[in-house]
Formats: C-alpha cells, sequence, structure tokens
C-alpha cells in the first residue's frame, strides 16, 4: 500500500502530457483555423428569419449525434484503457488465474477494446462526411447552384479544414487500433503481460490514439458556438474542449465498464470456477465478480468526480457566455434544450450513487465474507443466502441503462450545437454551415456595422449566480474526490490478501 499511489501519479503520466499537447493543440488549431481566408464568404452567409430557430435542420443533429457518441467513446475507451488495465491485470487477474488463463482473458479485454475502437472510427467518419455532403446540399439549393461547384466553395472553409482534420484523426486512430490488437496479441504469448518492452509500446500507442482523438474533439470547438465569442473566445474554445473530453471520460467510462470490463471479469470468474461442482462454482463466481468490482469502482468513482466538477465548471462558463441572463434559460429554446440535457444528467448521477453506495457496500462485504468462509470451507453454507442478491447482475443492469441515458444525452448535445443561443440574438446574420452558432471566424467574414454577440457583464445577477454556482461545483468535486479517495484506500485494506 506505501507505494501504490507513487506508482499510480508515475502511470498517469503519460496521461498528463497527453492532455498538455492537446490544450497546445486547441490554441494552434483555432488559430490556423480563424487565420483560414475563406473564398466569397458572403454567399455561404444568410439572413436567419428567427434567431430563436434551429441554424439548420434537425436533419444535421441527427446525423452529428453519432458523431459526437463515436468521439466520446473513443477516448472514454482509451483513457479508462489506460487507467485500468494495469490495476485489472495485477489486483485481480494475476491473483485468482494463473499465466495462461490471464493472459488469455487480457488478449480478449484488448482485442474488445480494438474492436469497439474501429466501430467507432467508420461511425465517426460516416457520420462527418455525411453531414459535410448534407451541408453542401443544403447551401447548394440554397444559392443555386450545383453540387460540385458549392463543394468548391466549401473546401474554401473551415468547414472543410475540419472535416479533414477529423478524417486525418480517424484513419491515424484505425491504424493504431489494429497496431494495439497486433501488439496485443504478440504480447499474449509471453508470461509477463504488464511491464514488458511491448507492453510499454502498447501505453503509448493507446497515448497516439487518446490524442488523435483529443484532436479530433477539438474540431467541435473549433466551430461551435463558442468559437463566436467576443469575450476571449480561445479560453470559450478551451472551455468547450475540457467540458467535452470530460464527458467524453465519464460516458465513455461507462461503456468501457458496460462493453470492455464486466465481460473481462464474468470470462475471468467463469476460468476461476471451471471444474468445480455447480453449486460451489455459482458461489464462487458471485465472490469474485464481487471483489472485482468492490476494487474497480472505487477507482472509477475518483475519474467521476473529478470530471462531474470539470463539466460543471466548464458548463456554466459557457452557459454564462451564451445564456447571459437568467431568462433567456426559460424562455429561448436553447435554454430549453439544455434544460432537457441537465435533467437527462441528473438520473446518471443518481444511478452513480447508487452504486457507489449502495452496490459497493454489498460487493465489499460479499467479497470479505466469501474469503473468510472459503478458508474455512464453507462458503456453500454460509454465503447461500447472501448471494440471492448478486451485486453483479444489478449492476450488469443498471451501468447498461446509465450507458443508454449518457447517449440520450449526447444526442441532446447535438441538438445544441444547431440551436442559436440567445447570445446571438441581436445578430445580423447566421450560419448555414456546420449546424453550429460559429460567427465570422468560423468561415472568415466579418459583418460590417455589426457585432455578432454582446459582450458579457460581470456585476449582473447572472454572473454573480454562476459564479457561486461554479464555487460550489469547486468544492463538492474536492470533497467527494477526498472521499472516493479514502473509499479506495479503505476498499483496499478490506480486500487486500491476508
Amino acid at each position: 500500500m506505501s507505494n501504490f499511489f507513487p506508482r499510480y501519479v508515475s502511470n498517469a503520466l503519460p496521461i498528463l502530457l497527453v492532455f498538455i499537447f492537446s490544450i497546445i493543440s486547441v490554441q494552434a488549431l483555432s488559430q490556423l483555423v480563424f487565420s483560414q481566408e475563406d473564398s466569397d464568404p458572403s454567399m455561404i452567409m444568410s439572413k436567419s428569419k428567427n434567431s430563436e430557430e434551429s441554424i439548420t435542420s434537425y436533419n444535421d443533429a441527427l446525423i452529428k449525434a453519432p458523431l459526437i457518441v463515436a468521439q466520446c467513446t473513443i477516448v472514454g475507451i482509451v483513457f479508462n484503457q489506460l487507467v485500468f488495465s494495469r490495476i485489472f491485470y495485477n489486483h485481480i487477474l494475476m491473483n485468482f488465474s494463473g499465466n495462461s488463463d490471464a493472459a488469455q482473458t487480457n488478449l480478449g479485454t484488448e482485442k474488445r477494446v480494438s474492436l469497439v475502437i474501429i466501430l467507432c472510427v467508420i461511425a465517426l467518419g460516416v457520420s462527418c462526411t455525411g453531414f459535410m455532403m448534407l451541408q453542401v446540399h443544403n447551401l447548394s439549393s440554397e444559392l443555386g447552384l450545383g453540387f460540385s461547384d458549392t463543394l468548391t466553395i466549401v473546401m474554401n472553409t473551415s468547414l472543410y479544414t475540419v472535416w479533414l482534420l477529423r478524417i486525418v484523426t480517424a484513419i491515424l486512430i484505425l491504424i493504431f487500433s489494429i497496431i494495439y490488437y497486433m501488439l496485443s496479441k504478440k504480447n499474449s504469448i509471453t508470461k509477463r503481460i504488464i511491464g514488458n518492452s511491448i507492453g510499454k509500446i502498447k501505453n503509448i500507442v493507446l497515448c497516439v490514439i487518446l490524442i488523435c482523438g483529443s484532436i479530433n474533439i477539438i474540431s467541435n470547438g473549433i466551430v461551435s458556438h463558442n468559437a463566436a465569442a467576443e469575450f476571449l473566445p480561445g479560453l470559450a474554445i478551451s472551455a468547450d474542449w475540457f467540458h467535452v473530453m470530460a464527458v467524453s471520460i465519464w460516458v465513455g467510462g461507462l461503456f468501457y465498464l458496460s462493453l470492455i470490463l464486466l465481460p473481462a471479469i464474468r470470462i475471468s470468474s467463469n476460468n476461476l470456477a471451471y471444474g468445480t461442482e455447480l453449486d460451489t462454482a455459482d458461489e464462487r463466481i458471485v465472490v469474485r465478480n464481487s471483489f472485482s468490482l468492490a476494487l474497480m469502482l472505487p477507482y472509477f468513482s475518483m475519474i467521476a468526480v473529478i470530471c462531474l466538477g470539470v463539466i460543471g465548471i466548464s458548463g456554466l462558463y459557457m452557459a454564462w457566455i451564451q445564456l447571459q441572463s437568467t431568462e433567456s434559460l426559460f424562455d429561448s429554446l436553447y435554454g430549453n434544450i439544455l434544460i432537457l440535457k441537465l435533467c437527462a444528467i441528473v438520473p446518471m448521477i443518481v444511478l452513480g450513487a447508487y452504486h457507489q453506495i449502495k452496490l459497493h457496500f454489498v460487493m465489499v462485504h460479499i467479497a470479505q465474507r466469501g474469503s473468510k468462509l472459503q478458508e474455512q470451507s464453507s462458503i456453500s453454507s454460509k454465503i447461500n443466502g447472501e448471494i440471492c442478491y448478486n451485486p453483479f447482475i444489478r449492476f450488469s443492469k443498471t451501468i447498461k441503462i446509465e450507458s443508454l441515458i449518457g447517449i440520450v444525452v449526447l444526442t441532446i448535445s447535438s441538438l445544441l450545437t444547431i440551436t442559436s443561443p440567445p447570445s446571438m440574438v441581436h445578430s445580423g446574420t447566421q450560419m448555414q454551415i456546420e449546424g453550429s452558432g460559429s460567427a465570422n471566424n468560423n468561415l472568415g467574414s466579418n459583418i460590417s456595422g455589426e457585432d455578432n454577440e454582446i459582450t458579457p457583464r460581470f456585476t449582473d445577477a447572472f454572473t454573480i449566480a454562476a459564479s457561486i454556482l461554479a464555487s460550489i461545483v469547486l468544492v463538492m468535486s474536492f470533497i467527494y474526490y477526498r472521499k472516493s479517495k479514502h473509499e479506495l484506500k479503505s476498499t483496499l485494506d478490506l480486500l487486500k490478501p491476508q
């Protein structure tokens, strides 16, 4: 235990470097797009009949939703694989399985990681390409030009730059995910899965995939409402990136638990119970599953608490930029969609609390009782009454429900990207490309004599309320992080081998 947290910090250093590199990329890429000279921008802008209408159609949001889900899944899966792979192998697989079984289970886990990433890359490429083609089609109908002529115009705008950025990073992610699986397959023939040279190369490959996924997410901020902010647009874009990255790590982490970690735990437990009597095997599986989840949940709880803090603070900042008044939250379509998004997040937080408070307690209790009674060779008679409530099965169901709600939240987020925020009520023109409220910077156009946005005030009630809420979120995140850290230590002490 004494050297656990230093090792934990050292394992987090590659992830920290990924974030630093991505933050630098946010500024560099935003400057690249903003400085781009677009041809004939006046042909790409048109008057909006109502500033509260969607800038594009809801078809754009439906096409863009798979893009956002795929981006979040890639980043979340890779991030959590970097965090959990060593923990799962060292603390669970090697404590219960032989080298051969551990290697096979580990290979199956990494195969699923690669498969999920590849499927997400395909969805990402199809979604972003279909989205751009739909925008070109809509623009060609509006301008009365042919599709090829309109495509030529769009290729000189930031829309094409963003599409190219997404496609290039998606291809790189695809290549490195295949490399990752090939390295995993090669590593499965060795006895030492973690810590050898191939294992280190696999972590580097995952970091490269994470960087590419982070850069892919940057493209959302470059053509978002925040790119049009007159007040520190670079900060607004960075806040948008931090917001989406935190959502990706949290919601993508739920996908990781349901698609990757739970099947790995189930397979390893079944391998452990193979060859024993039916009743004893079932009881061993329950104990083993409970032990594994009881150990892994506090780790994810720490990550989720940090992510929720970042989501809350960055979300409040962006709401301050875009809403600019409490009334706009209820009187505008943008505000109503934001309320719907917040309402969808609430059951996710409730389920997360249920997992951490109720199910985790039961898992620890069953794991403790099971290990003690197993030593006494009386597990069948003593624990039989307690395994009627199987927390692993309950968790498997509720985590899938939470993941589905997460997809709903991401879909609602895609609606926000195509809806004009109240900050653009006084805008003389509205974007017709990329389904967002990006202003003149996105397409290199300047609207003469009119400001596209009113700079937020610092002394009004809405600003004060947002600041107070942000402070509360920060303090609560710190408190619950300390609590999760303490719970992790307690769990490790309770479940460590005697």
